[in-house]
């Protein structure tokens, strides 16, 4: 698997806009596992960036 994350960080008009790219690159999913895998395959990525995003925002109000 390979991975690749682009963060790109900017005050401007009173605040700081952050924006977040990530690419990852996986395998096909073997015949007769997509059942099982797939929900854990669509469903990780999205909830690691909600994470990091969530925990971002904190840290930045943490500091106001």
């Amino acid at each position: 698997m390979a991975d690749g994350n682009l963060w790109r960080v900017e005050e401007k008009d009173g605040g700081v806009y952050i924006q977040c790219e990530v690419v990852s690159l996986t395998r096909d999913i073997p015949t007769g596992l997509g059942w099982m895998i797939a929900p854990f395959v669509s469903g990780i990525p999205k909830e690691t960036l909600a994470f990091t995003m969530d925990a971002t925002r904190k840290a930045v109000l943490a500091k106001k």
